[in-house]
């Protein structure tokens, strides 16, 4: 059966869970820049590792327990926290982008097996953590907006990655960008900016927390272009948290704006799913609005 690790708390009822909820304080968004420090940085082979991730696709990725050292030498709260309670998710502070998550591999797949046209498209990698997804994109010469919830994670992981793998680095940083924070206020970061209009969305294991479908869904309808596809991998139910796809897909129909695809479906453990979101051609009719 698989459950998240989550903080442990000390409340005993319902009414102080809900209470709680409301008092999360969630990180601004923010654009964050690469530095010369993180261009010019230099990892030793135990640092990461090289392997074929996919097949033809070898990949350098940053070792996570290197990562969890050094951001505890460094006195990451948030990350201090989640490691010292034994946690992948703490809401509002940490959100488990340095674990890639299972369904991570199955969209990547995916997008691999179904030959997705990614070239001179951009792209957005949705709480990309180590960013497999964008890595991807990025190979197939997409221009790639990586998005985490933690800073932390994406100085630490996803920029090391994307470096990691690519030479040319003057080039790269033309076609990447990268974006922490909440996901309601990104909605609000690129309002009136049509260029962060996305012909793809890639998403991963991000519907465990039904507290955040709303806000995870106004990204795909505000940022999506007219003709822009959005991809959903995640399991089928989330045990110990609560969310689900059939929320997450039900939140959708009962808005109108998409319609929703299974495209991909394993029941083998616990069962994991692709859905894929277009726009209807007229949203204008739609019903509900989040």
């Amino acid at each position: 059966m698989f459950k998240f690790g989550f903080a442990k708390t000390a409340t005993g009822t319902d009414e102080e869970d809900s209470d709680k909820k409301d008092k999360l304080e969630w990180i601004s968004a923010s654009k964050l820049e690469v530095t010369a420090e993180q261009i010019g940085a230099k990892y030793g082979a135990d640092y990461y590792t090289e392997t074929e991730v996919f097949p033809d696709y070898n990949l350098k990725l940053i070792r996570s327990d290197k990562v969890i050292k050094d951001l505890t030498k460094h006195n990451c709260q948030n990350i201090i926290e989640a490691e010292t309670q034994h946690s992948d998710l703490i809401p509002a502070k940490y959100e488990g982008g340095l674990k890639i998550w299972e369904c991570t591999f199955d969209l990547s797949q995916y997008i691999l097996e179904e030959k997705i046209e990614l070239k001179d498209k951009l792209i957005m990698d949705l709480g990309c953590g180590a960013g497999l997804i964008g890595l991807i994109a990025l190979l197939k010469n997409s221009t790639v907006h990586f998005q985490d919830y933690n800073a932390e994670v994406l100085r630490s992981v996803t920029i090391p990655n994307v470096l990691l793998n690519f030479d040319n680095h003057a080039n790269l940083l033309t076609k990447c960008e990268f974006y922490a924070g909440d996901w309601a206020s990104l909605v609000t970061l690129f309002d009136d900016d049509e260029n962060k209009k996305y012909d793809y969305i890639f998403t991963s294991e991000t519907i465990y927390n039904p507290e955040n479908h709303k806000k995870l869904y106004e990204i795909f309808k505000k940022r999506l272009k007219i003709n822009g596809l959005g991809f959903v991998a995640g399991k089928t139910y989330y045990f110990g948290v609560g969310g689900g796809m059939r929320q997450f897909e039900n939140l959708i129909l009962k808005d109108g704006y998409f319609d929703v695809k299974l495209m991909w479906r394993s029941q083998n453990g616990v069962n994991r799913e692709i859905l894929k979101l277009t726009r209807k051609p007229y949203p204008e009719h739609c019903i509900f609005d989040v």
